[in-house]
């Protein structure tokens, strides 16, 4: 009888225990927030604010600015990149920036590609790929619109995936670009 007992009140507490964490749980998946970027083209949603920065980049063909936004959320890492490779990058084949791009960021976190494939997002060319180095995962998406190179990327450690990735990459949206 004892035991019947304490198996009845351990149905108790867990299911006072998951009432109580059920308002968390789904706050924290509709906090969520769509975050817009007129200036830079695009939208996102995110489960907080991002900070932004930038930095200047060398590259073979000069020096650009990349501007980055980035939200760190648990053990994961959400990341949007913007550079406009302004002239320069007139007249260049999209396929050719986008793969230079991938293997950089590839080559950046010193990894190694698991998985790559061709996408678009309206009528934007890109890239979708995955890599990994000796402790992170990556999701990664790469746009080129113009002359503009637009990243999405997530970065978890690897034996920790990120759920909401796909939430996060699918949310990314070109807007009208206003300057």
């Amino acid at each position: 009888m004892r035991a019947f007992r304490l198996t009845a009140f351990h149905r108790i507490a867990l299911l006072l225990a998951f009432l109580c964490l059920a308002p968390v749980l789904h706050a924290q998946k509709d906090s969520w927030q769509t975050f817009s970027y007129p200036s830079e083209g695009f939208s996102i949603s995110l489960p907080s604010a991002p900070t932004m920065n930038s930095q200047e980049v060398p590259t073979e063909v000069g020096t650009f600015q990349l501007r980055a936004y980035l939200v760190e959320s648990n053990s994961a890492a959400l990341y949007v990149g913007i550079c406009d490779y302004g002239e320069k990058a007139l007249g260049r084949d999209p396929q050719t920036v986008l793969k230079g791009a991938k293997e950089g960021a590839v080559s950046n976190v010193k990894g190694h590609l698991i998985r790559e494939r061709a996408i678009t997002l309206g009528t934007a060319p890109g890239v979708e790929f995955e890599a990994e180095n000796d402790t992170l995962h990556f999701f990664a998406r790469i746009y080129f619109v113009g002359t503009t190179l637009y990243q999405t990327l997530t970065a978890a450690p690897i034996n920790d995936p990120y759920p909401y990735v796909m939430r996060f990459e699918d949310s990314f949206q070109f807007i009208p670009r206003t300057r």
